[in-house]
């Protein structure tokens, strides 16, 4: 079940999930995890996880390798990596 609040950040926007519609199949958690990264805050693996339930790090992975997205780093600390994924 995929929730949003203050601990996941903001639902993707409309704008956002169609994008990542073409990254991952419509309407499944997998698309989700992607626009989330995607949004202009980007997201970390914890907030991915409270959201959707599961960190989708292959899915994320393996559009990197494909280079299909590429990843730009927002912020790093002890307690998360927040990162934003930008389609190429």
């Amino acid at each position: 079940m995929m929730t949003f609040n203050k601990e996941t950040g903001p639902k993707p926007s409309k704008t956002i999930l169609k994008e990542a519609q073409h990254l991952a199949r419509p309407d499944t958690s997998t698309q989700m995890a992607i626009a989330m990264a995607m949004r202009p805050n980007g997201a970390t693996q914890t907030e991915i996880v409270k959201a959707l339930g599961h960190p989708h790090r292959n899915k994320i992975k393996h559009l990197l390798d494909t280079k299909k997205v590429k990843m730009q780093l927002l912020s790093e600390n002890t307690r998360a990596t927040r990162i934003k994924l930008i389609r190429r």
